[in-house]
């Protein structure tokens, strides 16, 4: 039988040990700014109003975090404001009250002093900039001095503080590629919130020279420089088709544009392959293509190829290809209203009195204008046939059609 003694006892409860926090009252001019704050306040106003809030609860409600200099001072690590705001209560409202602050003592290094400076201003309403400078500097202190962060070491750069600052992969990268390859000018305007992030984002993909120059013509939305980084920095439509000509690109397109891209740097850029014509100039390196002296990626380079040669049509010409279909090309005339559509793109179908055309089949269009005369016949693939919805004549089809010059 058991003891009642067992029956009542109460089990030990294991207490977790924490470092005691004590809190020191600094007298606020013994408090010296540190030289590596990056956010301060936007203007007097908000120093104005954080010391109303002080001043209404009585007492600064939250330590200051600082680091001891000497005998007498100690530099800020957070805490810029609330001090200003002490500083204003006492000097310009004479409430001496506030003279001292409550402070918590950080006894650590001037490495991770710095990184608190960042990491305590998370609560702070940071622009673009300061977001970008937290993000770069932080990154500094990381890679250059790793024994001082153990937790946050392992794995990609943009993965660790990504998880250390709660934000996306693809928001890190941005803002550690803005500070990487922002001119001087750019970054200033920048800092001063006459760009956006997505503008110097964009601008961040250009040379510094083009970077200058786009902002000297007045251009600083993201949508106005990407117009502008395409009239300037990327090839045009034209140049695009003569290089897929001038590479026989042809032979190694395929739907599958990622595909497309890795046979390209495979086969082209590789190589290093240079090319000069009298229509074009094209030099390769694993990771560009030049054209006439404009340089883009060789994902960009295919992007630009879904522009003007979509993978549908890729896909229309291997299948006549694979099938080997070899059609007798046929006439068909439509109304000059129908041409002038299916040549502005803005009719893509038409309905004939004929059910044996056949998919991949190329065909000339014409019209007959109001004069009488006849237009010039234009050559359409035939993407798509559909015979079989409702209300479709027996003997009728529609037919889905598309000008591809390349494939002629």
């Amino acid at each position: 039988m058991a003891k009642i003694s067992n029956v009542f006892s109460k089990e030990e409860v294991k207490k977790s040990v924490h470092p005691k926090r004590i809190t020191k009252w600094i007298h606020y001019t013994k408090l010296v700014r540190n030289e590596k704050q990056y956010c301060d306040a936007k203007d007097k106003e908000e120093i104005e109003g954080l010391a109303d809030i002080i001043e209404a609860d009585g007492m600064v409600l939250q330590d200051l975090l600082v680091k001891k200099l000497d005998a007498d001072e100690y530099k800020i690590i957070a805490g810029h404001k609330r001090h200003a705001a002490c500083k204003l209560l006492v000097e310009e409202r004479g409430k001496k009250e506030f003279e001292f602050l409550p402070c918590f003592e950080q006894n650590i290094s001037d490495i991770q002093a710095e990184f608190q400076i960042y990491s305590s201003n998370c609560h702070h309403e940071e622009t673009p900039y300061e977001i970008m400078h937290k993000l770069e500097r932080m990154q500094y202190l990381i890679n250059n001095y790793p024994e001082e962060f153990p937790e946050i070491q392992g794995g990609r750069m943009v993965d660790r503080l990504a998880k250390k600052y709660n934000l996306s992969k693809s928001t890190v990268g941005e803002y550690l590629t803005i500070s990487k390859n922002l001119g001087d000018t750019a970054m200033d305007e920048f800092q001063k919130g006459e760009i956006d992030k997505s503008a110097a984002v964009t601008l961040a993909s250009m040379p510094e020279e083009n970077q200058n120059q786009a902002l000297s013509q007045g251009r600083k939305t993201d949508k106005e420089l990407k117009a502008y980084k395409k009239e300037v920095l990327e090839p045009t439509s034209n140049e695009i088709l003569t290089a897929y000509d001038e590479l026989d690109i042809r032979e190694i397109d395929c739907p599958d544009r990622k595909e497309t891209c890795k046979k390209l740097i495979e086969r082209y850029g590789k190589s290093h392959l240079g090319q000069t014509s009298d229509t074009i100039n094209i030099s390769c390196t694993p990771k560009t293509i030049t054209i006439n002296g404009k340089e883009i990626t060789w994902n960009r380079f295919v992007k630009l190829i879904e522009k003007v040669i979509p993978a549908y049509q890729v896909e229309v010409q291997a299948k006549k290809e694979k099938k080997k279909l070899y059609f007798e090309k046929r006439e068909l005339q439509v109304s000059y209203e129908t041409y002038d559509r299916l040549i502005s793109g803005q009719q893509r179908c038409i309905l004939v009195k004929d059910d044996t055309y056949q998919e991949a089949e190329l065909v000339d269009i014409y019209a007959i204008g109001s004069d009488g005369s006849e237009t010039e016949a234009i050559e359409f693939t035939i993407t798509y046939i559909n015979k079989q919805d409702s209300g479709i004549e027996k003997g009728y089809s529609i037919l889905n059609l598309e000008m591809i010059p390349i494939f002629c």
